[in-house]
């Protein structure tokens, strides 16, 4: 059940690659991206070689330079490679962005098609490379098989239908993500309170999360190919998910060829939440064993230790963001910042890791009050010695999410037949709870203290976003000259910007009533101040001309990216809008501009 690492990779450098290093408008084009097209082939590509030393190896005895295995990783590797090479120089990025016509869930989609070529075939052919090199390492050379004795794509199936099975998952909150956004296209204001004000912001990744959290279940389950459970055993374990409060309907079995022993509460919230159970684990264990398991899974939803470790693990960090950003630490030298870093980082997960392990015991004693400690123990004693490995060194010790089995097997005892420790141990989980609760209340707090002191700022850019240019001035008087560091950046564009806008249209109060005629006079003196002045003093002028345009024209929209490159002395970006300029013509205007 782990996750796909290259996949992870891939998405990671498709986000850092279009928001970290954002597509020149113009910069791709269909021949140019059937140039780079081979690239899509090039994981497989490496799979295959490492079947074929596999091969070599196994059958005929054959020890290539380049083991198998290297071949795989070199696959892996070449999957976010392939990406940023196709987003950047291969121009996807800019023509996906050109295609969706202003549609984030389909720019979304274009920008995981390429992954998602190079995955799934490298998927299914590194599982079966997967399992030749297993069977490589355990003959060791030592004898040779025939080639209809190796697993096949047909008998690795499972397995494979599994690890898509994660990429699947994964692009569910992808395109949930774009389609919030779409929905935040339709209504100016309501984009704008997301976009632009904290509170907004935070509101916002909280429903999302909330419908995403709804959605995850039931998308597991279509993920996954899950079934119903094998009967009668599924009539046990629903009997027993029922006699513990948990919706008995809400079982099902996780298909994995027998290859992973495991059981997962599937779902944050009570909403849809369900229970897996994968082959494997089935096909091991007995009924008493199996409704241990249950009862041990069914004790994590009962006390909600999904929601606990989410309030923590997200809810508190997203409301300490805004707060953190007032304490200017950007500010401090970059090992500081680091230091600092560090330091938080380590105990957050020393936090985190700490309540795993209380949730562990937690669970462990809601199946203990439903069959005593005895059955449950020996349950427990089954499933980790065949589907857990023993971390014993330090490493591991800090890294496990799971407490050791014998302190596991020690608190069951305990608490069934200790009073006094039963006390103290239910005692210490009423008060974990309150100080979850405390910590989200003084989060919250501290989120409202600086959702008010962002708001004078925060008001003038939402003005200016819906294009009420009185409103706008209007808080720009009012903050005055006093503007903290971590605005003032922004400020600054801002300023220009309105500035520009309010030369031609200073009542407006939206741009589409001033679109007609704001547009075509901004770009005019945005051009006059490009000669007269340089591209940096343009930048407000065409950032209006630009913004304010329904479909402004794609040369214009790399007209104003060269300025903007400009204003923050990125030469290098610079030079590259040129020569895309170059190439989709230049107005007539700027010809002496851009044609050296």
């Amino acid at each position: 059940m782990s996750l796909p690492l290259s996949f992870l990779l891939g998405l990671l450098t498709l986000f850092a690659s279009v928001e970290l290093d954002r597509p020149i408008p113009g910069s791709g084009s269909l021949d140019q991206v059937i140039v780079f097209a081979p690239i899509l082939l090039l994981p497989t590509v490496l799979v295959m070689l490492a079947q074929r030393s596999a091969m070599a190896r196994l059958v005929q005895g054959r020890r290539g330079r380049v083991p198998p295995r290297l071949w795989l990783r070199a696959s892996l590797i070449s999957v976010p490679l392939g990406m940023w090479l196709l987003l950047g120089p291969g121009g996807h990025a800019d023509l996906a962005d050109r295609v969706a016509a202003g549609s984030e869930t389909v720019r979304l989609a274009l920008l995981l098609l390429p992954l998602a070529i190079m995955e799934v075939p490298r998927i299914a052919a590194a599982t079966v490379a997967g399992q030749w090199c297993e069977i490589d390492d355990e003959l060791a050379g030592r004898s040779l098989v025939s080639m209809g004795m190796l697993p096949s794509l047909r008998d690795s199936w499972p397995l494979v239908r599994l690890r898509l099975g994660w990429v699947l998952l994964l692009a569910m909150p992808c395109f949930l993500f774009g389609a919030a956004l779409d929905l935040l296209s339709l209504d100016r204001t309501a984009q704008g309170l997301v976009l632009i004000t904290g509170f907004g912001s935070t509101a916002a990744m909280l429903v999302f999360m909330a419908v995403a959290a709804v959605v995850l279940p039931p998308w597991f389950r279509i993920a996954f190919a899950a079934r119903p459970l094998p009967e009668p055993l599924g009539q046990r374990l629903r009997t027993t998910a029922a006699a513990l409060g948990f919706p008995s309907s809400r079982l099902f079995l996780l298909p994995t060829g027998q290859r992973s022993l495991n059981a997962m509460m599937v779902g944050p919230l009570p909403i849809g939440r369900s229970l897996g159970i994968t082959d494997g684990l089935v096909h091991a264990l007995g009924e008493d064993a199996l409704a241990g398991v249950v009862a041990h899974e069914v004790g994590h939803a009962k006390r909600e230790h999904p929601a606990l470790l989410v309030s923590l693990a997200v809810l508190v960090p997203m409301l300490l963001l805004g707060p953190v950003q007032l304490l200017e630490m950007h500010e401090l030298p970059v090992t500081i910042q680091a230091l600092i870093g560090l330091v938080v980082l380590s105990i957050a997960w020393t936090v985190v890791r700490g309540l795993a392990h209380r949730f562990e015991h937690e669970a462990d004693v809601v199946s203990v009050q439903a069959f005593g400690a005895a059955p449950c123990t020996q349950a427990l004693r089954t499933v980790l010695a065949m589907a857990l490995p023993h971390k014993h060194g330090f490493f591991g010790r800090i890294s496990s999410m799971h407490p050791d089995e014998l302190i596991r097997y020690e608190v069951m005892w305990r608490y069934e037949r200790d009073p006094a420790f039963r006390t103290r141990f239910d005692a210490a989980g009423r008060r974990i709870r309150w100080a979850v609760a405390g910590l989200l209340l003084a989060s919250l707090a501290a989120a409202s203290v600086t959702w008010l002191r962002e708001w004078p700022y925060e008001r003038a850019f939402l003005a200016f976003h819906r294009g009420d240019l009185v409103a706008t001035g209007a808080a720009i008087a009012e903050v005055g000259e006093t503007v903290p560091s971590h605005w003032q950046e922004a400020w600054q564009y801002l300023s220009a910007d309105f500035a520009a806008a309010a030369e031609f249209a200073p009542q407006a109060r939206d741009w589409s009533s001033v679109a007609a005629t704001v547009v075509p006079q901004t770009w005019d003196k945005g051009v006059e101040v490009l000669l007269r002045e340089g591209p940096a003093a343009a930048r407000p002028w065409f950032s209006i001309a630009v913004g304010v345009a329904e479909d402004p024209p794609l040369v214009r929209r790399a007209v104003l990216d060269y300025c903007e490159a400009a204003a923050a002395t990125d030469t290098d970006r610079m030079e590259r809008v040129k020569l895309v300029v170059r190439r989709l013509g230049a107005p007539v205007e700027l010809q002496r501009v851009f044609s050296g």
